[in-house]
């Protein structure tokens, strides 16, 4: 796909908070060190493109369980380390709050996240130990229920908050300085970990890192306005998501066009500065939202978008990365 016009990599850092190339790799069995036609992601893209600082997930599909999603959490990881080591210094790897104080623009770097506790199998031992292998931020959930809680596709009526295992996980990543992720989690949950939030000494902010406004689309999968200003309120961050399903207006063709209507309402409920990208790029099958809206490009278009509807330079560099890096700063040891 060629470059248009404002397409380009944006001249602040970039940050975008959800991407699925790992998964994407182990399941497909594609190179991200090649261009790959027809896919969202590969990694000379995102090094011409952006963003400067990618969280990479090591996301569990529901059907692996106990052992098994260890395993498959323990291969993407093998996956990513494979990758920076095959960049010969192309691709940096971030772990520490020194390590993004390092970042420039034009930077091509990466954090891991996991989304979704299963491969923890109820067993905190098992947090320390993916800290200690490089993970910076965890998801409670995906969709379904795990050993922390219920995801947001529980069925209604079935649906519970997060189990024991669930909040002294809210309270051990606080204390190693972990990013926690609301993204998917069922609403009870939500409210268990804010709860629990409060009861830690280091009230880390809270994110959702990719993720669209109930009240612009009402899919169950994303959050109300007390969700978001209930985020604002812990000093976080929600990244916009460009997955069609939860920013598509109805009787209207998913666009880019959805997704900054998104953002823009997450400005206004939450402020500019509560403002991110989680594009879930590789999280589906494109085409998604057309005109490169699915690819690295996406980040020069919501740059341009933003900039014609008269955000100030200083907010738009702000949803691009500026955002995103003060929290992680904060957060990151």
């Amino acid at each position: 796909m060629t470059d248009r016009v404002g397409s380009s990599r944006p001249a602040c850092a970039t940050v975008d908070l959800h991407a699925d190339l790992l998964w994407r790799t182990a399941e497909r069995g594609k190179d991200p060190w090649t261009v790959c036609g027809g896919e969202m992601l590969d990694l000379p893209r995102m090094e011409t493109h952006g963003p400067t600082l990618q969280m990479f997930t090591l996301y569990t599909p529901g059907d692996r369980t106990g052992e098994a999603a260890t395993a498959y959490a323990e291969r993407l990881h093998g996956i990513w380390v494979s990758l920076v080591e095959r960049g010969g210094g192309r691709l940096a790897w971030v772990r520490d709050r020194a390590g993004l104080l390092a970042l420039r623009p034009g930077a091509f770097a990466g954090v891991l996240s996991m989304e979704g506790a299963s491969p923890l199998r109820g067993d905190p031992d098992l947090l320390d130990r993916f800290h200690a292998m490089g993970v910076r931020s965890l998801g409670l959930t995906h969709n379904p229920r795990n050993e922390a809680g219920d995801g947001c596709m529980v069925p209604d009526g079935e649906r519970r908050g997060l189990t024991e295992f669930g909040r002294l996980l809210v309270r051990r990543c606080a204390e190693l300085g972990i990013l926690l992720d609301v993204a998917h989690l069922a609403p009870e949950g939500f409210a268990d970990l804010m709860e629990e939030r409060e009861r830690t000494r280091e009230r880390p902010p809270v994110v959702s890192t990719h993720t669209g406004c109930m009240s612009v689309t009402p899919h169950r999968r994303n959050l109300t306005d007390a969700q978001l200003r209930d985020l604002a309120s812990t000093g976080g961050l929600a990244g916009v998501t460009c997955y069609p399903p939860h920013v598509a207006r109805e009787g209207r063709e998913p666009s880019l066009d959805d997704a900054i209507a998104h953002l823009e309402h997450l400005a206004e409920v939450m402020g500019p500065e509560h403002v991110a990208v989680g594009a879930d790029l590789d999280g589906f099958d494109p085409p998604g939202l057309p005109g490169g809206a699915d690819t690295p490009l996406v980040y020069g278009m919501i740059e341009s978008a933003l900039l014609a509807r008269g955000w100030a330079r200083g907010q738009v560099d702000g949803v691009l990365g500026g955002n995103a890096l003060r929290v992680l700063v904060g957060v990151l040891r």
